[in-house]
């Protein structure tokens, strides 16, 4: 397969700062390598914001027009290194696809808007902007987007929701397998109905994936304290098969990772095998 990295080494509009220097890790820490090894095409492309004084949303809009350019302008699989989870929207838009549903893969909800975020933390509203929640002007202004129809959403591995984004999630008609459900019931018997019902609607697929939804005591992502009982990396990689087996995975992202919590390289390691099966699995 041919793949193009996406690097996107930008956290809440900073380049290469905090987990801005997760993408950066994985592009120099072994991750072309990896994929060149296993039969697979690597080229790659740097997005960044632009130069100057950029308040952070407005750098977060310009970053997901540069993502989408690219997408859009390559035939290859798109996988895109991350900073911050609100960056698949660029990649959704490049991928232009309004019969797509998102497989999101986060300990967090990212289902905040601007009404209900008592952090105003802008990452955390990514999911909620992909369905059309907030941010209306801006995505309506960024070519090839489209509000993604929250029944096309499977979240999967949550473990610590704002109570007023458990609210808005429960009352979506996206699907919430948490990670005590999978904990208790297995992947297959967790997740297998929701990707199930999942494919009645579409037959096409992009996956997300936040490295906090592995446990930290396994692969520590980042300074966010998450609870316990996140998913092993065999846990993930499960997923990632399992989804395979049902959908064709059109796009992949990773985001989220701080490599300065990560000394030893565990989740830099965990992180390459899952790109590996997440391309493995890749359209």
């Amino acid at each position: 397969m041919h793949v193009q990295l996406i690097v996107d080494p930008v956290d809440s509009g900073q380049v290469g700062q905090r987990m801005g220097r997760g993408p950066l890790r994985f592009r120099d820490g072994g991750l072309p390598e990896a994929l060149t090894a296993a039969g697979h095409t690597v080229t790659q492309a740097d997005v960044t914001p632009g130069e100057g004084f950029v308040p952070e949303p407005k750098a977060a809009f310009q970053i997901h027009q540069r993502i989408a350019t690219c997408v859009r302008s390559s035939d290859a699989f798109p996988l895109l290194l991350s900073g911050n989870c609100n960056a698949c929207i660029g990649a959704l838009a490049g991928l232009g696809l309004p019969d797509i549903g998102v497989i999101w893969m986060d300990t967090h909800g990212d289902f905040n808007t601007p009404d209900t975020s008592t952090s105003g933390f802008f990452d955390g509203m990514g999911l909620a902007a992909a369905a059309g929640r907030c941010w209306g002007a801006a995505l309506a202004a960024l070519p090839g987007f489209v509000p993604l129809p929250e029944a096309q959403i499977v979240h999967v591995g949550s473990r610590d929701l704002d109570a007023e984004e458990a609210r808005l999630m429960i009352a979506s008609p996206l699907a919430l397998v948490d990670a005590a459900q999978i904990q208790r019931d297995g992947v297959t018997g967790a997740l297998g109905p929701a990707l199930d019902a999942l494919r009645k609607r579409v037959e096409r697929v992009y996956l997300h994936l936040d490295l906090d939804v592995l446990d930290a005591s396994i692969a520590p992502a980042n300074e966010f304290d998450a609870p316990p009982g996140g998913l092993s990396v065999e846990q993930a990689e499960a997923v990632i098969r399992a989804i395979g087996a049902r959908f064709a995975l059109v796009g992949a992202g990773l985001a989220s990772y701080d490599p300065a919590y990560d000394p030893d390289g565990r989740t830099l390691a965990a992180g390459i095998r899952l790109a590996e099966a997440i391309v493995s699995c890749g359209e």
